[in-house]
């Protein structure tokens, strides 16, 4: 089927969300144990507790990108793009968890996906797709990196020196920048409850003095400098694809999207850039895998129609 009809099956389903840190503050009780908290299993607990430290990252890690970059707080676009992040999700490996989606108010190409499900999308990134088939792909990218914990698992392997030094790093920059230091939020108490719990659970050692702030620290260096192992960024790239082609989608739209970006301006994707491969060898990977996949025997929609009614009223950039 080559139109979009095919595309709203299952919207009922879906989580739509315009607010990412209302909702998200609903997410998880983080103090109070309630009944069910208490009859778990030391297993189930371990469990449980890992998954409470993977959303306070990466909720603390989507604050900061959202107080620095700032948000677009258009409603229907916000909602446009859950529903497109949420309906690709669904047809991933872990449809289970939650997603919330994002829009940072800023030009460059790029997208972060934030530990626990925070995924958020540059407005240069909407502007720079041609199609829904596009967008489907660059948040099924997203998505992965989420499902499979790339993040949160780097983060657990990190050594104290290199969380002290992403800390540092992150303490040098707000105070060569006005705008961040008046934006700083105070630093836990190395001693407090939830420092402690973060300790165990990303170390597996009691008594080590890391913070949820240290951690979330250590990740924004790596997602906005230093960036994932390029293997993880392959993996991410083909999960993505697949997530997309299971939800109806065009099969070569990531191939497009990056061929796109490939030919773009470097101001554009500098950033991008910085954090991930060479986008020749993303597309490379990617056409290994559409070979695999057989995609020249796929039908899928592009989605372009309605995307172009949506991009019709994106908000004006801003000047600069």
């Amino acid at each position: 089927m080559t139109s979009d009809s095919h595309l709203r099956r299952g919207r009922g389903r879906l989580f739509l969300t315009t607010s990412l840190l209302a909702v998200s503050a609903c997410t998880i009780k983080t103090q109070q144990q309630d009944p069910v908290e208490k009859a778990m299993t030391p297993q189930q607990r371990a469990v449980f507790e890992d998954y409470r430290m993977e959303i306070e990252v990466g909720r603390n890690m989507a604050g900061r990108l959202l107080g620095y970059y700032g948000v677009v707080e258009d409603p229907k676009l916000v909602a446009y793009l859950n529903q497109i992040g949420s309906y690709v999700a669904s047809y991933g490996d872990y449809p289970d968890r939650r997603y919330m989606f994002a829009i940072l108010k800023h030009e460059s190409v790029n997208a972060f996906a934030c530990p626990g499900g925070y995924i958020l999308v540059t407005m240069g990134a909407l502007r720079n797709a041609d199609s829904e088939a596009e967008l489907a792909a660059v948040l099924g990218h997203e998505v992965a990196h989420v499902g499979k914990r790339h993040m949160y698992d780097a983060l657990k392997r990190m050594k104290q020196k290199d969380i002290d030094e992403a800390t540092a790093k992150k303490r040098a920059a707000i105070d060569n920048d006005p705008y961040l230091k008046m934006r700083q939020r105070p630093e836990p108490e190395s001693g407090s409850a939830a420092g402690s719990r973060l300790a165990t659970y990303l170390t597996g050692k009691a008594g080590v003095g890391l913070s949820i702030m240290a951690a979330a620290a250590a990740g924004m260096q790596m997602i906005t400098e230093k960036g994932l192992d390029k293997e993880l960024e392959y993996e991410a790239d083909q999960e993505g694809v697949k997530y997309a082609v299971r939800a109806g989608y065009e099969p070569k739209a990531m191939l497009s999207f990056l061929k796109r970006l490939e030919d773009h301006s470097a101001k554009k994707v500098k950033n991008l850039e910085k954090t991930h491969p060479p986008m020749k060898e993303r597309r490379d990977q990617i056409a290994k895998l559409l070979l695999s996949l057989k995609a020249e025997d796929i039908i899928g929609a592009s989605g372009e129609d309605r995307f172009k009614k949506v991009k019709a009223k994106f908000p004006e950039p801003e000047a600069g």
